[in-house]
């Protein structure tokens, strides 16, 4: 059972993590409490906009697992509840019974064997028996601290102080009255907004419940309960992060940033997105909403990751005659981009043991398997054969020693490549994919599966800032069915340009020393208004995300930070956007990159694209005059050039040599490209031997 640290409820531990363990739900014991009272507490959980577990268990194995859901207001004998994040997996439940339901006041638990009357994805119903059973819960243990900084706002008041010691359920703060007297506006039921902080560093920040109050109108000390036990850092997804339990189990150390004191925790399991731990009840150290300024995970002795976190969730696993733990959700701000491919190697392995991600490759092979698949075709090879020692050396660099724009990922057995695709970052938040192929025989679904593992990879890690992945974009021709199909469905199936779009280009190549023309032009760097005009055009002939991708919607002074990370991993890459103009009119953008050659086996990363914004009104020679003019400057010989849109060409009678379609998909809209590929793979499985080439 698999699930995610981002869901806005904690979520349970694997079944053969439960087996045998702790029931939120324990026999009768404990003192008896009248439903009156159960009722008084469920209203108040209500109130306080709490939540309650249900417990269910499997009769054969002995398995039980808790899910947690928030309780509507009750009159009676009859409780509703909704599931929280909503979903309840109810086929894979079938098997499973319902014990009854854990209710807590953060002192005390009731557990209560109410009757199920309605079960559904939505929520559960349940008849409440006459009584239940409450126990005291053991008392945790207050830590210290020294030089945390407490700020309090309450109705637009602040009030400062210092954090005098906590737990993983409370604070207590200490408060001064500046100015003088001002403590007697701090209304002790209303919520408050509790900021921690050391020095400048932000620890801390939610909205808490004023459990106790103490002093005078001079200084006061408060006890503070924050108001939630989950955060939701990002919005819930369908397509969730795979988590996996490895072995050896790996530990997270840190210096917990409240005390100051070392922490080492044993992983339970672990995605590209977070991981989750256990620690003593009593001893527990994390609480929802606190940032731990750097986390250190190791397996095995030996470094994996080191990044900022923020621990999401804190879910009570209540033992039977054993010591209750609190099981926690620590979810990763930002990962290193070379952590990120340690990590994706280790996760990905461990469920495909002949996949390899950003893992040496051994050369010969890989030159074998793009001949043997025909993903190098022979007018391919022609075009590169003069030239063919730079192109093993840069991908030597790409496939040797993993540079951060870079990620491939290879499906190998026996030392013989089956499946290959691989993806360069070469605009500012954009990764292209490219670089697919499979073998036809021997491994049916490799095309398949390293699709499937980039896409998985995607979702991993495209919510860290470091990768710089908000856009998924591939360039490929409508006769290659497999490339067409699968991310022509995508578009299809989000149904939105916003979430991923469609648009094609006429290929061509213009020879610079050819063709001299007396056409009038003027080429200028491209500026903001220019931009602005090229919006304009674009959302009303699309309305798609190519601009987005193409870093085509401000000045090229911003993605200069790109091409200073190109030449720190030793390649090349330059961009320089130029409007033309012809008669003093915007009639066409062009965008010239640079790069080294075979970064893209069909030069797409070493092209010239040119979006005609005046369609009616450009003449074909000022266009050719002002490209030929452009590439003369640049010394680009023989450089290809991408034409939007192709009916531009197509209406003039101009010549190209075939038509490019970009696809782009926005990883907000994540749950509808998984969702899309899932159900292109069912309806065309039978097909996969024709995954060859994605890179046009």
């Amino acid at each position: 059972m698999h699930y995610d640290t981002m869901s806005t409820a904690p979520p349970p531990s694997p079944p053969s993590e439960r087996s045998g363990s702790a029931s939120p739900v324990p026999g009768e014991e404990g003192k008896r409490v009248r439903r009156r009272d159960i009722l008084n507490l469920l209203n108040y959980i209500n109130f306080s906009e709490g939540t309650i577990f249900a417990s269910f268990r499997q009769p054969e194995r002995g398995d039980r697992v808790s899910y947690q859901a928030f309780p509507l207001p009750c009159l009676d004998e009859v409780l509703v509840c909704r599931w929280l994040p909503p979903g309840f997996p109810v086929s894979r439940m079938k098997s499973y019974v319902c014990d009854g339901i854990l209710l807590s006041d953060g002192h005390n638990r009731v557990t209560v064997k109410a009757e199920v009357t309605r079960l559904d994805a939505e929520g559960i119903a349940f008849r409440l028996p006459e009584s239940g059973y409450e126990k005291s819960c053991r008392r945790i243990e207050r830590h210290a601290c020294e030089g945390i900084a407490a700020r309090l706002l309450q109705a637009g008041l602040g009030f400062e102080g210092r954090l005098v010691d906590f737990n993983a359920l409370s604070f207590r703060a200490e408060i001064e009255a500046k100015p003088s007297g001002s403590l007697r506006w701090i209304n002790a039921a209303a919520p408050t907004t509790v900021l921690l902080s050391r020095g400048e560093e932000l620890l801390y920040s939610g909205e808490c419940l004023i459990k106790r109050m103490d002093g005078g109108l001079e200084r006061r000390s408060l006890v503070l309960v924050p108001n939630f036990n989950n955060l939701p850092r990002y919005r819930p997804k369908d397509y969730r992060n795979e988590r996996r339990v490895l072995a050896p189990v790996p530990s997270m150390r840190f210096l917990h940033p409240l005390t100051g004191k070392p922490v080492r925790l044993q992983v339970g399991d672990i995605s590209g997105t977070g991981l989750r731990v256990q620690e003593s009840f009593d001893r527990s150290v994390l609480l929802p909403g606190l940032v731990l300024p750097e986390i250190v995970v190791e397996i095995a002795n030996q470094f994996l990751l080191k990044c900022r976190a923020q621990v999401l969730y804190r879910n009570v696993l209540c033992a039977e005659g054993g010591e209750d733990a609190a099981s926690c959700g620590v979810v990763f701000l930002d990962l290193d981009i070379r952590d990120q491919t340690r990590l994706a190697a280790l996760l990905h392995q461990s469920g495909n043991d002949k996949l390899r991600v950003c893992g040496s490759v051994d050369m010969e092979e890989l030159w074998r398997f793009f001949f043997d698949t025909g993903f190098i075709y022979p007018s391919k090879y022609l075009s590169m054969e003069s030239r063919r020692e730079e192109f093993r050396r840069t991908y030597e660099k790409l496939y040797l020693e993993s540079p951060s724009i870079a990620r491939h990922f290879v499906i190998e057995d026996k030392g013989q490549i089956f499946g290959h695709m691989s993806m360069v970052r070469y605009y500012s938040n954009s990764w292209i994919i490219h670089h697919h192929a499979a073998s036809r025989g021997g491994k049916a679904i490799a095309g398949v599966e390293v699709l499937d593992q980039a896409g998985r990879y995607c979702n991993d890690f495209h919510s860290h800032p470091s990768t710089h992945m908000d856009y998924l974009m591939c360039y490929y021709r409508r006769e290659n069915r497999f490339p067409a199909r699968v991310f022509g469905n995508i578009a299809r199936d989000i149904a939105d340009p916003k979430g991923s779009s469609l648009d094609t280009f006429a290929y061509f190549r213009l020879d610079p020393e050819t063709g001299e023309s007396e056409a009038a032009f003027q080429l200028f760097p491209a500026r903001d208004e220019d931009f602005a005009e090229l919006r304009r055009y674009y959302d009303d002939a699309s309305g798609g995300l190519m601009l987005d991708a193409l870093d085509l919607g401000r000045e090229v002074g911003s993605d200069v930070e790109l091409g200073e990370e190109y030449a720190r991993q030793g390649f090349r890459r330059e961009r320089h956007v130029f409007c033309l103009r012809q008669e003093g009119r915007l009639g066409a953008v062009i965008a010239l990159t640079l790069s080294d050659l075979g970064l893209n086996l069909s030069s797409l990363t070493n092209c010239v694209h040119v979006i005609i914004v005046d369609r009616e009104g450009l003449m074909p020679d000022t266009l050719f005059s002002g490209l030929r003019s452009l590439l003369r400057h640049y010394r680009a010989e023989d450089v290809p050039v991408l034409a939007y849109p192709a009916e531009y060409m197509e209406a003039r009678g101009l010549p190209y040599e075939k038509k490019y379609v970009l696809w782009v998909v926005s990883l907000d809209r994540s749950d509808g490209y998984f969702r899309s590929v899932r159900n292109t793979f069912r309806r065309t499985c039978r097909d996969t031997d024709d995954a060859q080439h994605g890179d046009g």
